[in-house]
């Protein structure tokens, strides 16, 4: 297994940890939608978001030796990348998945010595369900993050004419929406926890897909997913359930499609053994640990789980945009 880069102790434990800090806390105190209002001196900036002056100053620079900010004389703006990604107005807009939902990540992680030491996990799918504002900012970050994937994803389901989706976890709708844009005859169904739900369901309001896409709360396991479905989704979610649990629902998936039906699984990638290592998708793999008491898993791992489930013609496809994704189609 290969790796991009040289391992540097310092960087990954002091540099990259404040930097990262530092950028999430921007994007949480409204630094850069103020900036993106009306360009402002660390003064001015700390008088309007109502700052420690010394806070903001320090905040400004340390932005600004980043590439976030820029200055002239000691008046402060946004760059070009913060304007494109970090200013909840702009379509390419991430600023919720860098801030609020890293913030959750932030407290996740604390808790990894101990996950390591005794498997004890984060457990927010299990025992959470109460924390509204970390639910939106997870489901709202979510859908930020994975707005440019959805219609490519869509592309991938090789069905005719289909009318029942039955999207799993599908929290903030944006693949079923993908989908029913594709397919002008598709009704889908969301099925997720009802912390999830909640917020799913604004954001499909929000798109203007309510008439298309509903929402049943409930866990899988618990709830099913019927019968005469002609696709079933799963995205983000196998990474947060032991692989016996993935094997069951690739079963109940199969039991519930109508012949020539399609389950279509999305998510971050572990890097096959010998393969280039991707630093997202191995990373990413220790939050999801420390969440969950799970891991992510190759795309040879998932499709034998389809294929032991009966499926066939079962196919990888890596997204060109985010190479450590992949998505898994069988029929």
């Amino acid at each position: 297994m290969g790796v991009l880069r040289e391992p540097d102790p310092y960087f990954d434990s002091f540099t990259g940890l404040v930097a990262a800090r530092a950028l999430s806390t921007a994007v949480m105190l409204g630094v850069f939608e103020a900036l993106h209002e009306s360009p402002a001196s660390a003064a001015g900036l700390a008088e309007r978001l109502s700052l420690d002056p010394l806070g903001a100053e320090t905040l400004l620079t340390t932005l600004q030796t980043l590439g976030y900010v820029e200055a002239d004389g000691d008046v402060f703006r946004n760059t070009a990348v913060s304007e494109r990604q970090l200013v909840s107005s702009s379509p390419e807009s991430i600023a919720t998945f860098v801030g609020a939902q890293a913030d959750l990540h932030w407290e996740t992680l604390a808790l990894l010595p101990e996950a390591v030491r005794d498997g004890k996990a984060y457990a927010m799918h299990e025992e959470r369900h109460d924390e509204t504002d970390r639910w939106r900012a997870y489901i709202r970050g979510l859908f930020e993050i994975s707005r440019p994937e959805h219609e490519a994803n869509a592309a991938l389901v090789p069905v005719e004419d289909p009318r029942r989706l039955i999207d799993v976890a599908g929290g903030h709708g944006a693949f079923s929406m993908a989908m029913c844009r594709r397919h002008p005859g598709l009704e889908a169904t969301v099925l997720d926890l009802p912390p999830s739900a909640a917020v799913g369901r604004e954001i499909v309001e929000e798109q203007g897909f309510s008439d298309r896409v509903s929402f049943q709360k409930g866990d899988v396991f618990e709830v099913g997913l019927g019968e005469d479905v002609d696709v079933v989704s799963v995205f983000n979610l196998i990474h947060h359930l032991p692989e016996e649990r993935d094997r069951e629902l690739c079963r109940m998936a199969r039991a519930a499609l109508r012949p020539g039906g399609c389950l279509v699984i999305g998510d971050s990638a572990r890097p096959e053994p010998g393969e280039e290592v991707s630093e997202h998708g191995a990373i990413s793999s220790l939050l999801f640990y420390a969440w969950s008491h799970s891991r992510n898993f190759t795309p040879s791992e998932i499709r034998g789980w389809m294929r032991e489930a009966g499926f066939a013609e079962v196919e990888t496809h890596r997204n060109e945009r985010s190479p450590w994704r992949i998505v898994v189609v069988g029929r």
